[in-house]
């Protein structure tokens, strides 16, 4: 691992230098491009040792906040709705020290984990080995909570939700036991996930759901870096491929068979060399990965139009994810939707159309700069705190590691809102309790 730091340290400071001297790009932009880079590599080179979802969340969100906008400022300054609304100095100015914060508060050392997971394995097999249908039993929770929520009322369907993610927990312990036909059983709920996808034109959680697979199986097989590398390959052309065609997907939806449109729609970008010759393709991948263009309408319409709401959104986001939705019937959906963004943007979008101001960009509408800034670092160390507490319950309970998926599938996401991540973060945190706890009452199986 000593080795690894070195490569880490020297790459990224490597790349930062490079930048600075062959390229126009600012100082700032220059070290966040080297931050994105370290990070790539440490979570790379550590594929496999440990299950780090810290570095996932920092990756995503500098390729959105950071490595996005900077394709936008310099290749496509001029798109007609997605430019930048601020000069890249300002934008950078709190970007890159507000995700530095949030990195920071990830890492902070007051938290930092004193468990081996290779340890917490060990103990999921011996678990396994005492109760071998759990793996089964997990799978068959996800499988009929899937099949039944949208015959359920609405209140409850965000919990059905939650449990039909225990399908891919269920997996992860599938690939760990000696069950004769799993990498059938898997990979028809792989088949199963990318379906459901298809049909409701949505692959956000394909991808994650796929991503974290990945992770899981280098960590359980130990996979070497040429695996890796390939892995990384087909992962990366993969999401290139749904972020290039789902937007004609979803406006041709219906004319045909899923599978038939989505295959035609593929072969259409990417027959010979249209793709890489396309710039109408590359500037749609740009803006798909840049979340800094909403940052950016946030700063150029906050304080000017609207007054920074000094932390209003945030009390609201934590009463509503606290508050059940039973006991309170007209409370605000989580992140206050186009309301927020027509807000803090002054940008009205389309009843069919779903973004959020991000948690940088909400950070910034209710703090500004320096209260943005420290809110990162209070939220990064938060998580921290909350990963911390996870490793710890799983040395007792050693099941709880792969359950980490579910309870940040749509934390890590930096396009979300404050209220998205809180409110997921609690409940999934409930319903894994109440997994625990059912399973244990019902089966007898002691998690």
């Amino acid at each position: 691992m000593k080795k690894y730091n070195q490569i880490k340290f020297f790459t990224s400071i490597g790349v930062t230098l490079i930048l600075i001297v062959i390229t126009n790009l600012d100082l700032l932009s220059c070290l966040g491009v080297g931050l994105f880079v370290f990070f790539a590599t440490k979570f790379f080179l550590e594929l496999g040792h440990k299950i780090e979802i810290k570095d996932v969340m920092i990756l995503i969100a500098v390729l959105q906040w950071i490595i996005g906008p900077i394709l936008a400022y310099n290749f496509y300054p001029d798109d007609e709705f997605y430019y930048m609304a601020v000069e890249i100095d300002t934008y950078m100015g709190f970007v890159f020290p507000a995700t530095l914060m949030f990195v920071v508060g990830l890492y902070f050392p007051l938290w930092n984990k004193r468990t081996d997971e290779n340890i917490i394995l060990d103990k999921i097999r011996v678990f396994l080995k005492d109760n071998k249908n759990f793996d089964l039993i997990l799978i068959a929770i996800g499988i009929i909570s899937e099949l039944v929520i949208d015959i359920v009322p609405s209140s409850i369907r965000f919990v059905l939700f939650l449990f039909s993610g225990a399908r891919f927990i269920g997996l992860y312990f599938l690939l760990l036991n000696n069950r004769p036909r799993k990498w059938l059983i898997a990979l028809a709920i792989l088949f199963w996930l990318f379906a459901t996808a298809l049909n409701d034109a949505m692959f956000h959680d394909l991808i994650l759901w796929i991503g974290f697979l990945g992770v899981i199986l280098a960590f359980i097989y130990k996979v070497s870096i040429g695996k890796k590398a390939i892995a990384f390959v087909v992962l990366i052309a993969f999401v290139i491929i749904i972020q290039t065609v789902k937007h004609e997907y979803r406006k041709f939806i219906g004319t045909k068979e899923n599978t038939e449109l989505f295959t035609e729609l593929v072969q259409e970008n990417f027959g010979g060399n249209r793709y890489f010759s396309s710039d109408e393709n590359l500037s749609a991948m740009v803006t798909r990965i840049n979340q800094g263009w909403i940052i950016a309408r946030i700063m150029s319409w906050t304080p000017k139009y609207e007054p920074f709401a000094g932390g209003e959104t945030i009390r609201e986001s934590v009463i509503n994810s606290l508050i059940p939705r039973a006991l309170a019937p007209n409370k605000t959906a989580s992140g206050g939707g186009r309301t927020y963004f027509y807000r803090f943007t002054g940008k009205e979008i389309s009843d069919n159309t779903s973004m959020g101001l991000s948690i940088l960009g909400e950070a910034y509408a209710n703090y500004g700069i320096y209260g943005g800034s420290l809110f990162l670092f209070i939220l990064g160390a938060f998580f921290n705190f909350f990963l911390f507490q996870i490793f710890k319950i799983s040395n007792k309970h050693p099941i709880l590691m792969f359950f980490i998926p579910l309870l940040f599938l749509q934390v890590i996401k930096a396009e979300t809102d404050f209220a998205v991540v809180l409110n997921h973060l609690i409940k999934a945190s409930v319903a894994v309790v109440f997994i625990f706890f059912g399973l244990r009452r019902v089966l007898g199986i002691k998690l």
